[in-house]
């Protein structure tokens, strides 16, 4: 059961990092239309790498399709994330209810945090615009980790 927990957590975090990667395109898209607002005369452009897009909904499908499979079951969300809150007896409900407390506890003292990090924002200089969503996912990165050491701890 550990090692299915592994796979998951790994799979989480590239999750987590395809889902950067394509908000860093995104950014970089949005920053090309607001050079084009200010300028608006022709000739526009704006370019956004389709890959980053395609990766993520190529990794959403092939975990779509490993929780399905490994769970057994047809009725699995995409509303589950991490898919591990998909329990079937009381056991694994109490595992996930234990890991989601210490997850919880996480996010209150880290929320504070990640807001004053945010105040640092206007402070660097423009060359680092991704900072807020490496802030946001950095705090998601943390609180995966501490719900999967949560149960894997558990699981031991």
């Amino acid at each position: 059961m550990l090692s299915n927990v592994i796979k998951s957590y790994l799979l989480n975090v590239v999750s987590l990092l395809c889902a950067g990667w394509f908000l860093y395109d995104f950014l970089n898209l949005n920053v090309q239309f607001s050079e084009i607002m200010k300028q608006p005369e022709p000739p526009w452009e704006a370019t956004m790498s389709i890959s980053s897009f395609a990766s993520l909904i190529v990794l959403l499908i092939i975990s779509f399709f490993y929780y399905r499979v490994r769970k057994k079951t047809k009725n699995v969300s995409l509303l589950l994330f991490p898919f591990e809150f998909a329990e079937e007896d009381e056991r694994e409900k109490m595992i996930t209810a234990e890991a989601c407390k210490k997850a919880f506890v996480f996010l209150l003292f880290s929320f504070p945090i990640g807001a004053t990090l945010m105040a640092f924002y206007p402070l660097l200089p423009n060359s680092f615009n991704f900072y807020p969503i490496a802030v946001i996912l950095l705090l998601s990165l943390i609180q995966l980790t501490v719900y999967y050491v949560s149960i894997s701890k558990i699981y031991r």
